[in-house]
């Protein structure tokens, strides 16, 4: 395993984990959902950036395509 692959898994687990922890510990007193909404959002972001880095480099070494 490379180490981009080990970096995306270990923000795999701390994203996953956060996705829940955060909203219904941190955020479960806010009296609206917005706050809930928005770190959604942003981790939501964040593994689609995360995801293009990673995914980005296998381009390199894929070669023309699986068929033909």
């Amino acid at each position: 395993m490379s180490r981009r692959e080990k970096i995306w898994v270990l923000f795999a687990l701390v994203y996953g984990v956060a996705n829940v922890v955060i909203p219904f510990t941190i955020l479960r007193d806010a009296a609206f959902l917005g706050g809930a909404f928005m770190f959604w959002n942003v981790i939501t972001l964040a593994v689609l950036f995360a995801g293009a880095w990673v995914t980005s480099s296998w381009s390199a070494h894929s070669g023309r395509g699986a068929s033909k």
